[in-house]
């Protein structure tokens, strides 16, 4: 018995005598609040079901001043039925968003234009109904710059390595209400945005599950030239109907003043940007298994977050 009674002390002593090792922390890998790249975009998108918008258009179309004032919306409270729950890109918005505060020491409101870059940006929103116990939403907005937008046009090879466009729930194709507005330059504005989605089907970059809306924005200028401005609009608004229809199954035109000037109702502008919004986000549906059966892995050129839609249906297809 003494036997057992000198080891357990001796065990006791052994372990009392012995260094004390820490655990290693789990560190939280945090996000730096900038605008995300595709890598930090993809971690949203595989924590929950994401809607991505993508916005398109010639330089000056008014893509970022979009995404500012819908930024700038939710910081004043309520938007569009939803309540601003959180964004893992802050600092991102602030950053666009500068130029059009009195901070900015600016005589006029501007925006930032969108930057070249080796890839896409997102801004993430995280929003909640304003309805008690509404779920929470995840929505990625992307601007694509003037830059990269005269490339896709031009060359389908280009166009083809956008592959996160495949990803995209909505896309939004601006034409520039100011060009529409000079004589000079409508027929230019016109062939700008027709070739840009010419080129995105040629590429198959544009999912047929996907909302692409064509929007007229800065309609305050067009209104302001007059009646043959707003002729000009409608005869373009036909021809893209003509032209596209047929090719995609949910198309849809507004018209909308990016950043409205003061008028005697600022609640109208409002309200269009807000029907707006909540058409980009709404679901139209969700894509058929049956439709990835078969369909080749994405190329290891691929970016990782244009890969999403696919694992996402191969592994669903595999648990049937």
């Amino acid at each position: 018995m003494s036997d057992v009674v000198d080891a357990v002390a001796a065990d006791a002593k052994a372990e009392a005598t012995a260094p004390v090792v820490e655990e290693e922390p789990d560190f939280i890998e945090l996000f730096s609040g900038n605008a995300l790249g595709s890598t930090d975009a993809e971690v949203i998108t595989r924590h929950s079901r994401t809607h991505l918008v993508v916005f398109v258009g010639a330089e000056g179309s008014g893509k970022t001043t979009v995404l500012a004032s819908i930024y700038e919306k939710f910081n004043q409270g309520t938007f569009a039925g939803f309540k601003f729950a959180g964004s893992r890109s802050l600092l991102g918005f602030e950053e666009i968003c500068h130029l059009n505060r009195l901070t900015s020491g600016g005589s006029q409101p501007d925006t930032q234009r969108t930057r070249l870059t080796d890839e896409a940006k997102f801004y993430h929103l995280a929003l909640r109904g304003a309805e008690p116990l509404a779920l929470r939403r995840d929505i990625l907005l992307s601007a694509m710059s003037g830059e990269l937008f005269r490339m896709a046009k031009d060359s389908q090879e280009d166009a083809e390595r956008l592959t996160f466009l495949r990803r995209a729930d909505t896309l939004v194709v601006l034409v520039d209400g100011d060009r529409l507005s000079i004589p000079a330059q409508r027929t230019s504005a016109q062939a700008d945005a027709a070739d840009i989605l010419e080129s995105l089907l040629d590429a198959s970059m544009v999912s047929p599950n996907c909302r692409v809306e064509i929007v007229f924005s800065k309609f305050d200028r067009i209104t302001e030239i007059g009646q043959t401005a707003l002729d000009f609009l409608t005869k373009t608004q036909e021809k893209f109907e003509e032209r596209f229809r047929t090719l995609i199954p949910h198309l849809s035109f507004r018209r909308i003043a990016a950043r409205p000037a003061p008028s005697p109702a600022p609640e109208t502008m409002e309200r269009g940007l807000a029907e707006a919004f909540i058409s980009w986000i709404t679901i139209i549906s969700q894509p058929s298994i049956d439709e990835y059966v078969g369909q080749p892995a994405p190329t290891r050129d691929d970016r990782e977050f244009s890969k999403f839609g696919w694992r996402y249906f191969e592994r669903t297809r595999r648990d049937r």
